[in-house]
């Protein structure tokens, strides 16, 4: 009865010990990899322009937009978020770096997704384009 509970228990061990290590093919899961924001600037391939309305314009605002990006395998940017910048200048820039495009990162050879940040500043009256 012993050898049969313990039989049992390293088998129940065992698969445990399995299945973490199963799913672990030593590259990390999406989005876990963080990249400075210098380093995604120098990955990145083309820059939107910024479609602004027109009281930012008149105000002369100049300002930081900063966002929170997913760049995706194929250079793609997804999950983009606002982190901080002034209200009126949130959604024009959010848009614009939706449309950005950046070489895909390279991790051992294979594209990964990877997390990092983009810092907009701009002159509303000279960085924005208008309808």
């Amino acid at each position: 009865m012993k050898a049969a509970c313990l039989v049992l228990l390293s088998a129940i061990l065992v698969s445990g010990l399995f299945a973490q290590t199963k799913g672990n093919s030593g590259t990390p899961p999406p989005y876990e990899i963080q990249i400075s924001a210098q380093v995604a600037e120098k990955l990145l391939i083309h820059k939107a322009e910024i479609i602004c309305p027109r009281i930012p314009m008149a105000a002369r605002v100049t300002a930081t937009v900063v966002l929170a990006i997913v760049i995706d395998k194929n250079g793609d940017v997804i999950h983009p978020r606002v982190l901080s910048g002034p209200a009126m200048l949130r959604k024009p820039v959010l848009d614009a770096v939706r449309k950005y495009k950046y070489k895909p990162y390279l991790l051992n050879g294979k594209a990964v997704e990877v997390k990092t940040t983009v810092s907009v500043t701009m002159d509303s009256y000279l960085d924005c384009h208008y309808d």
